[in-house]
C-alpha cells in the first residue's frame, strides 16, 4: 500500500513537472521583444504591436527609449528586433544587420502656441537658414523674426535620437546645435513645448498629428503634409541578420493593412516592402 502511495505521488509530480514545462515552452515561443524609439512608438509603435498582440496572441515585450539605445539592445541581444529613425552604421551592414525602411515621415517644427500668456504666436513660417541660425544661436530672440523681444528658448532631442541626428544632418550641415533643453525621449520636447511659451524644437509629424495644444511651423512656405516638404526622417525595422520566426511575423504585419491604416492616418507615407 505504501508502496502504491509512493508511486502515485512520484507519477503526480512527473506529470505537473511535464505541464510546467510544456507550458513554459509555449509561452516562450510566443514572446518577441522589440525595442522601439519615442517617435516611432508615439506615432505608429504602440499601436501596430498592441493590434498584433491582440489579433496573434504573441507577447510583445518592448522597450522605448532613443533610437541609438535600441539599436545597442539589438547589438547585445537584448530584443529580437529594432524599430528606429535610425539607420545602422556601415560597419553593422557589413557584420550582417539588415535594415528594412517601412514609413517616411516628416521631421515638424514645433512651437508653443503663444509667447505669454496674452500674446500667441504669431509666426507661422521659417526658412531652413533661420532654423540653422536660431539652432545654433546667431538669432536668439524672437523680436529678430518679427516677434515680440522675447528669447528663443531650444529644446532639442537627446544626441543618441534619430531626431537630433536627423535636424543635424538636414538643416545645421556643419554648424553646432545649441539648446536650453535637452530631453532623453524625442517625443518629451512636446511635453517641453507645452508648457513653455516662446519654446522651439522638432518632433517626428507622426508623433504630434492629433495634437492641438502646439503650433507646427511651416518650413519654406511648407507644412509638414506638403508633398516638397524638405525635413524628414525614415523609419526602420533593424535585424541581426535576415529576419526570421516572430521578428519577420511583427515586421510583415506592420506592413500589411493594418500598419498601413495606421500610418496613413498619422500623414505618413508607407513604404512597402516584406521582410525577405
Amino acid at each position: 500500500m505504501r508502496k502504491s502511495v509512493y508511486a502515485f505521488k512520484i507519477m503526480t509530480v512527473f506529470i505537473f513537472s511535464l505541464t510546467i514545462i510544456s507550458v513554459s515552452t509555449a509561452y516562450s515561443t510566443k514572446i518577441v521583444r522589440v525595442s522601439v524609439s519615442s517617435p516611432v512608438a508615439q506615432a505608429y509603435g504602440k499601436e501596430i504591436l498592441l493590434k498584433y498582440e491582440t489579433m496573434t496572441g504573441f507577447n510583445a515585450q518592448t522597450y522605448v527609449g532613443p533610437s541609438q539605445v535600441a539599436i545597442n539592445r539589438l547589438v547585445n541581444g537584448v530584443c529580437d528586433i529594432a524599430a528606429t529613425e535610425q539607420q545602422v552604421s556601415y560597419d553593422m551592414k557589413a557584420n550582417g544587420y539588415v535594415e528594412i525602411p517601412f514609413c517616411r515621415d516628416a521631421l515638424a517644427i514645433i512651437t508653443n502656441k503663444q509667447f505669454s500668456p496674452t500674446e500667441p504666436c504669431h509666426i507661422d513660417n521659417l526658412s531652413i537658414k533661420q532654423l540653422r541660425a536660431i539652432f545654433g544661436g546667431s538669432i536668439n530672440n524672437w523680436k529678430e523674426l518679427g516677434g515680440p523681444d522675447q528669447e528663443i528658448i531650444l529644446i532639442v532631442p537627446g544626441k543618441d535620437t534619430g531626431a537630433f541626428q536627423n535636424f543635424k544632418d538636414q538643416v545645421m550641415r556643419f554648424k553646432e546645435m545649441r539648446y536650453d533643453f535637452i530631453t532623453y525621449h524625442a517625443t518629451k520636447t512636446i511635453k517641453g513645448i507645452k508648457h513653455m511659451p516662446g519654446a522651439i524644437s522638432f518632433v517626428a509629424q507622426g508623433a504630434i498629428a492629433e495634437n492641438k495644444e502646439i503650433k507646427i511651423i511651416k518650413v519654406d512656405g511648407l507644412s509638414p503634409k506638403d508633398k516638397d516638404y524638405s525635413l524628414y526622417q525614415t523609419f526602420f525595422f533593424l535585424t541581426k541578420g535576415e529576419p526570421k520566426g516572430p521578428a519577420k511575423a511583427v515586421i510583415n504585419f506592420g506592413l500589411s493593412k493594418w500598419g498601413i491604416e495606421i500610418m496613413r492616418s498619422k500623414g505618413m507615407s508607407p513604404i512597402l516592402k516584406a521582410a525577405p
